[in-house]
């Protein structure tokens, strides 16, 4: 008869629960210590300050998964919220979030931006990689690539994307280019034109 090895209670929760953090972790039994060891062992992930997360998932995943499920608050933005529609192919590594002023998040893993509360619009909660995340939707997203670089590179290459998916909303953008003062509806109006 073969007896049944044991499994991390560490590892177990983490296989079902794919993220958690120090104290879920401690009421476990598990310490600063062995969690640090896992870590460098590559048994778990630090996803960020006190946040662990399974190998099953990619870094970045993990972080946008416990974005969504410890900050609930944050809205998804700027790199990020281009990656996650598949309008950026850049390497992130802070996830970007967008909070209103009043409101103080700090965490390593994420850069926060204090935003008026005029700008959070265009928030929409979609899935992503088996969670629920909040994000801005494409058209903010667009204009989020505006913002960070005005008829550059960044925003040319998020434009084309964006209609090349030929889901084209021109009156959200309008609306998100009034409430975050840009200037995407006239670009994408010249790129229409000139394809």
């Amino acid at each position: 008869m073969r007896s049944k090895v044991k499994q991390d209670p560490v590892l177990s929760a983490l296989k079902s629960r794919k993220i958690m953090t120090h104290s879920e972790l401690t009421q476990l039994g598990a310490s600063s210590t062995k969690l640090r060891r896992m870590t460098e062992a590559g048994q778990i992930i630090s996803v960020g300050s006190g946040i662990y997360a399974s190998t099953a998932l990619d870094p970045f995943v993990a972080a946008v998964h416990a974005t969504a499920k410890y900050y609930s608050d944050a809205i998804i933005s700027g790199l990020t919220a281009l990656q996650i529609h598949g309008f950026g192919n850049d390497f992130i590594e802070k996830i970007d979030v967008d909070v209103s002023r009043e409101t103080s998040i700090r965490n390593k893993m994420l850069q926060v931006h204090r935003v008026p509360n005029a700008r959070l619009v265009g928030v929409t909660t979609l899935k992503f990689q088996g969670a629920r995340i909040r994000v801005y939707d494409r058209e903010r997203t667009l204009c989020e690539a505006y913002r960070l670089d005005p008829a550059g590179a960044l925003f040319f290459r998020a434009l084309k994307r964006y209609i090349a998916a030929k889901k084209i909303d021109p009156s959200k953008i309008q609306a998100y280019d009034r409430a975050a003062k840009t200037k995407v509806l006239s670009h994408l109006r010249q790129e229409i034109a000139d394809a």
